[in-house]
């Protein structure tokens, strides 16, 4: 029997303030959470899913409680985070024999999971635009000869990107692995290990493997998910005099407004009143239990669960946390000011979002008051109060 073993303990620090309050794998794409998206994967194929639980691991169990869908879920926690490796030795007594090993916290497609069960041993892999940042691999005849972790000067585009299929022998050698110089223990030096003594398979993804690493991140996965997968779906209703050109998903109990014009893909939870006469375009998500009130302006945007906004904003490629209030006027700039992509600082240092259109990102529980203005690539940390008629031109 197939088991899975989803990596779900770290603490994320590249995706503040988003994960100040919540741990990654609760982030909500297209209004579900990560983790809802990964274990998706493997219904009909799993009867129990081993989560490998840290950070805030309370807020996981209380989100999933002891099982999904069918799928029996066994919490093991990694009580130090010494690394990918650390991670998986901690499930060793729980593994029967083949298991899928993966991050929890990027997308994976259930086809690429697929191609990989075809193998004893194989492991994911996507040519990406930044390898350095990745397990850079070395291939040969359909297998893999070698992995380097993070390189200075990649020698090739070709990375691992964190799904792997073991048995049981995997441990044996993750057992007998350093610290790398990071003082983690990274699956990546058992991988090297293994592909040395066995036939180690890869299959590369057409591009369906998306990472979440960076708070902006989350705008772009939500594009690529109400894309690929268009929302559909009414539980909710619909007043007269409402225009949709695209694809609605709308949750039970909540409601659209009259004179309300939807353009894209509009994905919306359940208890959420939007309108009137809003205009939505572009791959949006609003959460449950929200209220978007008249003549708002939302263009792709994530907006979690229990927000209000107040008439006359204009709310572009941004971010918005659970709980958070904005009243009248706030207009969020999200084109370049001088580049041609939007930079956004991470840990003190800019980085290149490589995205031509990024407003903001607000975390939970911060109150915007009228008529706020803020710069693009900014981000707001949870429960800042941010007053009247300010311009926000770096992160708060």
């Amino acid at each position: 029997m197939l088991q899975t073993v989803i990596m779900a303990a770290g603490k994320s620090t590249r995706t503040y303030p988003l994960t100040l309050t919540k741990p990654k794998p609760l982030l909500r794409i297209a209004n579900k959470p990560i983790l809802a998206h990964q274990l998706d994967l493997f219904l009909g194929l799993i009867d129990e899913a081993i989560l490998i639980v840290g950070y805030k691991h309370e807020m996981i169990r209380e989100e999933f409680g002891e099982s999904y869908r069918g799928i029996a879920l066994r919490y093991v926690e990694q009580r130090e985070q010494l690394g990918t490796g650390h991670a998986a030795m901690q499930v060793e007594p729980y593994i029967k024999d083949r298991f899928v090993l993966m991050n929890g916290d990027d997308l994976y497609a259930k086809e690429d999971l697929g191609a990989l069960l075809n193998y004893r041993y194989a492991l994911l892999a996507q040519e990406v635009e930044n390898p350095h940042l990745y397990g850079v691999l070395t291939v040969q005849d359909g297998l893999v000869k070698d992995v380097v972790e993070k390189p200075e000067h990649p020698l090739s585009n070709l990375t691992s990107v964190g799904m792997y299929l073991f048995d049981r022998g995997i441990f044996e050698m993750l057992k007998q692995i350093p610290r790398s110089p990071r003082g983690e223990y990274e699956v990546t030096d058992a991988v090297k290990q293994l592909a040395r003594t066995e036939e180690l398979h890869y299959h590369v993804s057409p591009g369906l493997w998306m990472p979440v690493g960076f708070p902006w991140s989350v705008l772009t996965a939500n594009d690529f998910l109400l894309q690929r997968r268009p929302p559909q779906g009414i539980e909710g209703t619909i007043e007269p005099h409402v225009n949709i050109t695209g694809n609605l998903s709308l949750g039970a109990g909540s409601v659209i407004r009259s004179g309300t014009h939807i353009q894209g893909n509009l994905c919306v939870g359940e208890n959420t009143i939007i309108g009137p006469n809003c205009h939505i375009r572009g791959n949006t998500s609003i959460g449950d239990h929200c209220m978007i009130t008249g003549s708002n302006s939302l263009i792709n945007s994530v907006i979690g669960a229990h927000v209000r906004v107040a008439p006359f904003c204009q709310i572009s490629h941004t971010v918005i946390g659970d709980g958070v209030l904005v009243h009248s006027g706030l207009v969020t700039m999200s084109e370049p000011m001088e580049t041609p992509t939007v930079t956004s600082v991470i840990k003190g240092i800019p980085v290149n979002s490589a995205r031509e259109q990024f407003g903001a990102v607000f975390a939970s529980g911060v109150i915007v008051q009228p008529h706020v203005v803020t710069f693009p690539g900014v981000k707001v940390a949870p429960e800042t109060l941010i007053t009247a008629g300010t311009v926000v031109k770096e992160d708060l």
